[in-house]
């Protein structure tokens, strides 16, 4: 028979666990959208990513406070997101033991490393690459810019092919299927976290030479909205 989501999350983390889970769902949900408004408001983030590496390393260079207070919330939420997804697989499933739990658990461990990857160059390398940038001479920063340009798509291949897109759609996904199965949690957020999954396993099609069909801020606040209204069952189900 399949497992109640009331059966569920009486079999798994305590009263103050899952007070804690809720607060780390709704926290990183809300926290996603800082990098948003800091980059944004400094850089012109995420759009700045789409300019020329000359002018991306102009504006590093002119605002490295925020572009490290930024990439640094960036970091936090990425890391954050783990413990959540994991948190929530826990409840879901009954504990970690089982196997759609335990699969979770290590798809949003290595999306979070993944991601951690992808963002960590911009505390450090690209910081670097800029100041030097300001300082050489025309023939120098041509080179700068072909060294920028390389970090920023292995980096970005590893934070967001990887880590944003494929490995988290991995960790939604199995967590949505699992909970249709087991009935784990309501299935109005089942289904839609599996669509969740869907919206980022797309983000990486450009990357396999396929048109982008979805846009990556969508994507991205979809899974905010989805952790949002988790943690908010989850809340509430404690209560309950």
């Amino acid at each position: 028979m399949p497992q109640t989501s009331t059966d569920s999350a009486s079999a798994g983390p305590s009263s103050g666990a899952r007070r804690v889970i809720a607060a780390l769902l709704i926290g990183d949900a809300l926290l996603a959208f800082a990098p948003v408004v800091v980059l944004g408001t400094a850089i012109g983030w995420p759009a700045s990513l789409s300019l020329p590496a000359a002018q991306q390393l102009a504006l590093v260079g002119a605002h490295p406070g925020a572009v490290a207070a930024g990439y640094g919330l960036y970091l936090l939420y990425s890391l954050l997101i783990a413990p959540a997804l994991i948190g929530l697989a826990a409840l879901a499933f009954g504990g970690l033991a089982r196997p759609f739990a335990a699969t979770v658990a290590a798809f949003a461990a290595l999306s979070a490393l993944a991601r951690a990857i992808g963002i960590v160059r911009w505390l450090t390398v690209m910081p670097a690459l800029a100041a030097a940038h300001t300082a050489a001479s025309p023939a120098e920063r041509a080179q700068i810019e072909l060294v920028f340009t390389a970090v920023t798509r292995y980096g970005g291949g590893i934070g967001e092919v990887l880590g944003v897109s494929l490995l988290m759609a991995m960790a939604v996904g199995t967590l949505a299927i699992g909970a249709l199965r087991a009935g784990g949690l309501p299935r109005g957020l089942a289904v839609s976290g599996c669509v969740v999954a869907l919206l980022l396993a797309a983000l990486a099609l450009p990357a396999l030479g396929l048109p982008g069909v979805v846009p990556v801020a969508f994507a991205v606040t979809a899974l905010s909205v989805w952790m949002l209204a988790s943690g908010v069952w989850v809340l509430l189900r404690d209560r309950g």
